[in-house]
């Protein structure tokens, strides 16, 4: 019952991520490139491409992102007080952590399935790459973008604890632009960089998982978890 009722409470966010995924390649497709048939000029504008895509499609996660009891959407205005759904949800004869719990992991699946979209387009916009990319590195490339954004979706079901609807998605935002600006710039060691690992160390072009990569963005992602489970357990509503 409880994954129904977040597939309920989340099934127009997911549409609209849905359309939000789709928007670059058909603002790609209806552009005049691919109407390029020279195969190099596919392959040289891809690695571009690839990297743009670790930015853009860290945002999907972000805003599936839910605490588990604070599900209850208020639009584009702060929230004054509490909204009944949050009473009622308290209410069911569960614990806060198995609400929290299936919320989060009801996003994680919703994120992960939007996340396949990236590799599909790419065999799409790129057809010259199919004699080089396999299905197993693409494969290899949902894996590596449905890890490493982890880290980022945790760090949105923590600011959804504690923030209003309204704020909490821009907020997790913009924590997100400044991270990949941190990283990009910091002497930082390559491993924490996981918008390079979904971009042009990805296995698109290694053709092998980042481990390491993955390994930091599954250990920020449980540390956020377990703070982001905490709040919930002790937050008063």
């Amino acid at each position: 019952m409880l994954w129904y009722k977040g597939w309920l409470e989340t099934r127009f966010r997911v549409l609209f991520m849905f359309l939000f995924a789709i928007f670059p390649i058909a603002l790609f497709t209806l552009g005049p490139f691919p109407r390029n048939p020279a195969p190099q000029g596919y392959l040289n504008l891809m690695p571009a491409m690839v990297q743009m895509f670790s930015l853009y499609y860290t945002i999907i996660p972000l805003l599936l992102a839910g605490s588990g009891v604070k599900t209850q959407s208020e639009g584009f205005r702060p929230a004054k007080g509490l909204h009944g759904s949050i009473y009622f949800t308290l209410s069911l004869p569960v614990s806060r952590f198995r609400l929290f719990r299936t919320r989060v992991g009801l996003g994680m699946l919703e994120a992960a399935a939007l996340l396949a979209i990236p590799p599909c387009a790419l065999w799409i916009l790129f057809p010259a790459s199919r004699t080089q990319i396999s299905g197993a590195d693409l494969f290899k490339y949902w894996v590596t973008l449905a890890v490493c954004t982890a880290g980022p979706y945790c760090l949105g079901v923590l600011l959804s604890t504690v923030l209003d609807e309204v704020w909490h998605g821009w907020i997790s935002m913009f924590g997100v632009i400044v991270l990949w600006w941190l990283l990009s710039t910091a002497p930082l060691p390559k491993a924490a960089n996981i918008f390079r690992a979904m971009g042009t160390s990805s296995p698109l072009f290694t053709h092998s998982l980042p481990w390491s990569s993955m390994g930091a963005s599954l250990g920020a992602a449980a540390i956020l978890f377990l703070t982001a489970k905490r709040v919930v357990e002790a937050g008063e509503y």
